[in-house]
């Protein structure tokens, strides 16, 4: 019993065109429609600054507690919560704030190009305005071989 018949003839294998542009064309809208939504992945906030580095560094938002962002862009302009404000005014909000919760935290998020002098400046505001729990965002570093 023969599984196979024998050919009268030897046929030449094809692939067949057709097929490939439509499995080519649903990879191409595939790749497109993936990388539109990947643009969106991630903290896209109107600052952004460049963190400087550390072994430590820990996941931000670990605590559930009241707080306010503070960043500082890299032509040392300072954001409290999205908005630009003076040094002289982020004292007077922080003071606001604390009156409102006494618990609550400051994140400083200062870009690593950004001098000493105006990080400390934003620190003695916030101790000023009675504020004591200050954390400063870092990235983690990345260990090299």
């Amino acid at each position: 019993m023969r599984i196979f018949e024998p050919s009268k003839g030897h046929r030449v294998p094809s692939i067949r065109m057709i097929n490939l542009v439509d499995i080519l064309l649903n990879l191409l809208i595939f790749f497109i429609v993936t990388s539109t939504f990947r643009t969106f992945e991630g903290d896209q906030t109107a600052v952004q600054v460049s963190l400087p580095e550390a072994r430590t560094a820990e996941e931000a938002g670990k605590a559930k507690l009241p707080h306010l962002t503070i960043k500082v862009t890299p032509d040392q302009k300072i954001f409290l919560d999205e908005e630009q404000i003076g040094l002289i005014a982020l004292e007077t909000a922080l003071r606001a704030a604390k009156a409102k919760d006494s618990a609550v935290v400051v994140e400083l998020s200062a870009d690593k190009n950004v001098s000493y002098g105006t990080v400390v400046a934003i620190v003695d505001a916030a101790r000023a305005a009675g504020v004591q729990n200050i954390t400063a965002f870092t990235k983690k570093t990345v260990k090299e071989n």
